[in-house]
């Protein structure tokens, strides 16, 4: 809302020089007239002063409702593709959001980044130009996140049963 305050200063300052004018009308003194007429320019300036910090204010506001009005379509955009993805632990202790079978129509089957999809980012993770041996498994492929360089090894054996649904 524009700060009302401006807006009833640039009111005063106008009410004031229609004051002043009125004033110089009965003047006949030239000197006297012409202090009125400076007091009278002065009370003009300070209400277009006050009128352009009004209409400022209300630039930044416009401009403030347009960026949250953005952010509120991306917000709601964000919540519906949240729904076509499902949280899916894989392995020991991994964690990754997976394209839910009805939404793979449209797109290739990915994982998520857990770390990312919680703060808001769709980051698909990648996988790495070598594959991970882990200790005590037959060995994985490791796989990572370029947005939070987070790094998951995922065993073979889920990685087959991902890729046969």
């Amino acid at each position: 809302m524009v700060d009302i305050s401006a807006i009833s200063g640039a009111l005063s300052s106008l009410i004031a020089a229609k004051d002043i004018a009125q004033a110089m009308v009965g003047l006949h003194d030239a000197a006297s007239f012409q202090g009125k007429l400076i007091e009278f320019q002065s009370k003009i300036i300070e209400a277009q002063s006050r009128a352009m910090a009004a209409n400022d204010e209300r630039t930044s506001l416009l401009e403030t409702i347009r960026q949250l009005k953005k952010e509120m379509a991306d917000l709601k955009a964000w919540e519906a593709d949240k729904q076509r993805y499902e949280l899916k632990k894989l392995g020991t202790g991994t964690f990754v959001y997976s394209l839910k079978p009805e939404a793979q129509r449209t797109e290739p089957a990915h994982w998520l980044c857990a770390k990312c999809f919680e703060d808001g980012k769709k980051s698909i993770l990648q996988t790495a130009a070598v594959p991970a041996i882990s200790s005590g498994t037959a060995g994985g492929q490791l796989y990572s996140c370029h947005s939070c360089n987070s790094k998951f090894v995922i065993p073979w054996e889920i990685i087959h049963a991902c890729q046969e649904t």
